[in-house]
């Protein structure tokens, strides 16, 4: 996957998570703790997304 798509899906996650815990009945994920995780979720991804957009640099052995 590009980094941009890693976004769009961090970015859903977000969206799923705001939208679990506004809901005034809700639909038991935020009993389960679903909202953390998708907030957890989403970070992950970014950082990954942003290792993914990093220029790739040789790296060096010391001797």
């Amino acid at each position: 996957m590009d980094a941009e798509t890693i976004r769009t899906v961090a970015m859903l996650a977000r969206k799923r998570a705001e939208r679990g815990t506004s809901a005034a009945h809700g639909d038991g994920m935020a009993r389960l703790g679903a909202t953390r995780a998708l907030l957890q979720l989403a970070a992950d991804l970014e950082v990954t997304a942003d290792h993914i957009d990093r220029p790739c640099r040789a790296r060096r052995r010391r001797a």
